[in-house]
């Protein structure tokens, strides 16, 4: 499996929250591990597989998208991404690049009252032969 950036480092615990798999989202669990990311850095596929689809991440943030690629075992999410000119349908290769980081930090930063910063990631979530899985042992190779 790829990894979706060039290098995988943890977002970690940011003043704003964890980024880790199963972190709490006040009564809901963090269901993918956030990995620090560059506003405009190139995002690839993990998996050689399907565009099945090219979602919203928040219905009043459009610009924030995710992109979903799915192979008989595996369905991802690559989130807040811009999406490079994908099609649903279209097939992609392992590595091929199928968008670039969007600035979440900065979208979430500017409506914080409170001065604390999160860290600009990619979210990632991995659903293996249907059941959602802690994507952190992928992204490093350990699965």
């Amino acid at each position: 499996m790829e990894q979706p950036l060039a290098k995988i480092i943890d977002r970690g615990n940011d003043p704003t929250g964890y980024g880790h798999f199963g972190a709490k989202r006040g009564s809901r669990k963090h269901n993918g591990h956030d990995i620090v990311s560059v506003p405009g850095e190139s995002v690839v596929s993990m998996i050689e597989g399907t565009v099945t689809k090219i979602g919203y991440a928040y219905a009043n943030a459009l610009q924030f998208r995710y992109v979903q690629v799915e192979n008989e075992t595996y369905k991802i999410w690559l989130m807040y991404v811009e999406h490079a000119n994908l099609k649903v349908g279209q097939k992609v290769c392992a590595g091929q690049r199928v968008g670039y980081c969007l600035d979440i930090a900065k979208y979430h930063n500017s409506k914080r009252k409170d001065g604390l910063k999160m860290i600009n990631h990619l979210h990632v979530q991995i659903w293996k032969n249907g059941i959602l899985v802690n994507p952190k042992p992928y992204l490093y190779g350990n699965h």
